[in-house]
């Protein structure tokens, strides 16, 4: 049994060829125009209402777009995030490439001080400059805007006309500040209504011009009427009602990730309602599907994640569906970076579904990530979210765990470089990169330290420093944050914040939680296991050793670096000696990390994973006593270094299993790398199968397979013309390899590659 060939209709293939024709440079600073144009004309308005008509200004002035050959009405331009989140965007900009942007943290800072009335000169203060400083040079990332799970399928049930009609009942009782926020968020919902009308009248005008597509045009018209303030009523009108939804969440937010849940659930009944009534062929709705896939391919590199698959624990059966194939299809047709597929795997899995996720396996897109369907389920009711919420859980921006419509998680936060405190410890708080200073909790005479316990009971008290002054400043931000940045738009699409009259940044919705992440936990593990070796138990060398070989980047230090790299263990290769030193560090943080609680009522959540960071922290980052050089990336989420695994995925996973993945209550990575030729074979896809049964089984959280050969990103590197679509896996991302940087390049190609498990 495989899964059949699949290809676009003709009427999708000539929207996919010509996806890229409609990008306006012009148009991606205007947002911030706007914006301030109606801060300027509401100065004395409450910060929340100038974001509010900064928004309605926005939607009644962008460019929209239809063309007469459309299936769904939309585009998303791409937007400059000024006005609203302190990012700083570059002036060049590539429709197919990713822009460089970084945080504005100077500015987020004062702004932080001043709405809080922090002393400039006090504690606090200097707390949030040291923290500022360290995110510039990557010990921390910090991205303050949240990734998140609107509530779509409730839109689809109620419409903007019974959001506001919510809004309106709330205001009732309402009063000072709530009434404030509530009014906000109905300037949003009366706007965005507004919005989706100005489809409608271009949709009618353009009818009139086009005979070929004059009925399409119509029924288009007609349907974005309805959706304007009503519910959806058909399969086509809730895809574009969701669309559009997602394209307005970008003129109000930075693109972090606005991701979509369960999609194959909240879609199957329009889908199966329609097919009931004869209004809609399976060819209709594959059609329509694949037509979204193409409007999130142009919003670019936005994390736009969705949900599929799952188990239905009330009916005790799959909760796998037509929709859910006609997703997997839309991704092996497309066969882009967008969106990001995840699947949630339960062992007794339908053999059409399983084949349905390995023939989009073989397309080399990294695609789906598959997650534990238990697992993720455990580690949400771990942060107190009751069961009926946590089954119904979507994974958000890479692989974080979120209530759709009822979690603001800001997930992506915070992320710990683990490594850059093992580089201060040995080199006196310097950073050997940029020779900044770090003050230590309490600085050691290397020559003194007499056991390893004594070294690493210090690199747990300093990574638990750092970690506590992050932490401290991240709630600092947190409390200011509705006061700079409100989100009064996204605010309706989440439950509670029209209740509560709160904007869902102050906590207005059910469950608020807070991200902090790890990067660069398998370097220390095993410099921490050469350390362990070859200075405590060997005796050869000295921990000054060491940190002179490093601050030489090992230049000079021929046989030490030999040392290192044959005769100590490395995670990844089933060896109690390193696994068990990471499996112990993440139990003591993970113990740490649920002890804090931040300003909005929530807990913070611990993820083992990295994104990209592991190499812009990597390059920040100089040689590490596990042989790491100086700016090379560190090791990708809970994966091991990239080629210190040996033994194959099954020691890989053996590894990965002796850690209690209760604590990555946030998410996590693990990675591995397969050829082309490996999927190829039928007893090769079954193995696959095998191995997900046995890691979920055995407490499994989330794995991912990068199916690409090494000569192929090699010669990407070299001819990146003639690899523009190459999709490769990230790190619980997938992106077009060309648009990487050099160092997340070179970290791919340097991990290990299987030919059989």
């Amino acid at each position: 049994m495989s899964a059949p060939e699949v290809k676009l209709s003709s009427r999708v293939q000539y929207i996919f060829d010509h996806r890229h024709d409609h990008y306006d440079q012009e148009e991606t600073a205007k947002r911030d125009q706007y914006y301030y144009e109606a801060f300027q004309e509401n100065p004395e308005e409450p910060r929340i209402i100038q974001f509010a008509k900064g928004f309605a200004n926005t939607l009644q002035k962008k460019k929209i777009l239809i063309k007469d050959y459309d299936i769904l009405a939309g585009f998303s331009y791409r937007y400059t995030y000024e006005a609203t989140m302190p990012i700083c965007m570059s002036p060049e900009f590539n429709p197919r490439y990713r822009p460089s942007s970084s945080g504005d943290y100077e500015r987020e800072i004062q702004d932080c001080i001043r709405v809080l009335g922090i002393d400039p000169q006090g504690e606090e203060a200097r707390t949030l400059n040291f923290f500022a400083q360290a995110v510039h040079e990557w010990m921390y990332k910090h991205w303050e805007s949240g990734h998140i799970l609107p509530y779509y399928e409730k839109l689809l049930h109620v419409g903007y006309g019974g959001l506001l009609e919510e809004g309106r009942k709330a205001l009732k009782t309402a009063s000072g500040q709530q009434k404030t926020c509530i009014n906000a968020m109905l300037i949003c919902n009366e706007a965005a209504a507004q919005y989706i009308l100005r489809y409608a009248a271009r949709a009618e005008e353009l009818a009139e011009n086009s005979l070929e597509h004059r009925q399409n045009l119509k029924k288009m018209a007609k349907s974005l009427r309805q959706i304007a303030y009503g519910p959806a009523q058909t399969f086509f009108e809730a895809v574009q009602l969701l669309w559009l939804t997602h394209e307005m969440l970008f003129c109000e937010s930075y693109p972090a990730s606005f991701s979509f849940g369960r999609i194959d659930q909240y879609l199957y009944p329009y889908y199966r309602r329609d097919l009931e009534d004869g209004t809609i062929t399976r060819e209709d709705a594959a059609d329509i599907i694949d037509s979204l896939w193409i409007k999130f391919s142009t919003t670019l590199h936005t994390y736009q994640n969705l949900t599929l698959g799952g188990w239905d624990y009330e009916a005790n059966t799959t909760a796998c569906n037509d929709i859910t194939v006609l997703a997997l299809q839309a991704s092996r047709k497309c066969r882009f970076e967008q969106p990001q597929v995840c699947f949630r795997y339960h062992k007794d899995l339908p053999d059409e579904i399983w084949e349905e996720c390995y023939a989009l396996l073989k397309t080399g897109t990294g695609f789906p990530a598959f997650f534990s369907d238990k697992g993720c389920i455990e580690n949400k009711m771990r942060l107190g979210i009751p069961q009926k919420d946590a089954e119904n859980f979507g994974l958000i921006g890479c692989v974080e765990m979120g209530v759709p419509g009822k979690e603001y998680g800001k997930t992506e936060v915070l992320r710990i470089n683990w490594a850059k405190i093992l580089e201060l410890m040995l080199h006196k708080g310097n950073c050997t990169i940029t020779g900044t200073h770090y003050p230590l909790q309490e600085e050691k005479d290397l020559s003194a330290i007499q056991s390893f316990h004594e070294f690493y009971q210090w690199y747990q008290r300093e990574l638990i420093h750092f970690s506590k002054l992050a932490a401290d400043s991240i709630n600092m931000l947190d409390r200011a944050l509705p006061h700079c940045y409100p989100t009064p738009y996204l605010s309706t699409l989440m439950e509670g914040c029209y209740q509560k009259g709160m904007d869902v940044t102050a906590g207005g919705t059910i469950y608020n939680n807070t991200g902090i992440n790890a990067c660069g936990m398998a370097n220390v593990a095993d410099s921490l296991a050469a350390i362990r070796k070859l200075v405590f138990l060997d005796r050869k060398y000295t921990l000054q050793d060491f940190a002179n070989a490093c601050a030489a980047n090992f230049a000079g230090y021929e046989q030490l670096y030999h040392d290192i790299l044959y005769a100590c263990p490395k995670y990844g290769n089933d060896e109690d000696s390193v696994d068990l030193l990471l499996t112990d560090l993440i139990h003591k943080y993970g113990d740490f990390v649920a002890t804090l609680r931040n300003p909005r009522g929530g807990r913070f959540q611990l993820g083992l994973y990295s994104v990209e960071d592991h190499a812009y922290m990597g390059e920040k980052t100089g040689a590490l006593p596990d042989g790491k050089f100086a700016g090379i990336s560190l090791s990708n989420g809970l994966s091991p270094v990239q080629g210190r695994d040996t033994l194959g995925p099954t020691a890989v996973i053996n590894s990965v299993l002796k850690i209690n993945l209760n604590a990555a209550t946030n998410g996590m990575v693990l990675d591995v790398k397969f050829t082309p030729t490996f999927l190829k074979s039928n007893a090769h896809k079954n193995a696959i199968h095998a191995l997900l049964d046995t890691y979920f089984g055995e407490g499994g959280i989330e794995i991912q397979f990068n199916v690409v050969d090494r000569e192929t990103l090699l010669a990407a590197q070299l001819h990146p013309e003639n690899y523009q679509d190459l999709v490769v896996r990230v790190s619980g991302f997938s992106a077009l390899f060309v648009t990487l940087m050099k160092t997340t390049q070179d970290e791919i190609i340097a991990r290990t590659e299987y030919q059989s498990v």
